[in-house]
């Protein structure tokens, strides 16, 4: 799966993602995918419930398919796919509220990549 594989994946999972990635492209011309994982974040922030506790009804099956797609980034992914789930994603989403609501809905290879402390 290369970058470009896994954005498109994330863009059917989520129509939210999709109008970010276009936007994303009048923006920059082409993908960038460790910026683009910055509108993923933020989405994944905008479906969850306001008191931090897990996705609203409404966003779960969204949510549900974006971290699929991660977790097969993950998985299946080349190298950059691989090192963007890593660090744009997972590394960056560490200092984000909703991170201990999803953690416990990540894939296996997704949630290996949190930092220690936050792996329990």
């Amino acid at each position: 799966m290369s970058n470009r594989d896994l954005a498109e994946s994330l863009c059917t999972a989520s129509k939210a993602l999709a109008e970010a990635r276009s936007a994303h492209l009048t923006k920059f011309g082409t993908l960038i995918p460790h910026v683009f994982m910055g509108d993923v974040r933020e989405r994944l922030g905008a479906c969850m419930r306001a008191n931090g506790t897990g996705p609203r009804t409404r966003n779960a099956v969204e949510v549900a398919a974006i971290l699929a797609s991660l977790e097969s980034g993950m998985a299946s992914g080349d190298r950059e796919t691989r090192n963007v789930v890593a660090f744009s994603f997972v590394g960056s989403a560490q200092s984000e509220a909703f991170l201990a609501a999803i953690e416990p809905l990540l894939g296996p290879k997704v949630r290996a990549q949190l930092a220690p402390e936050e792996a329990s």
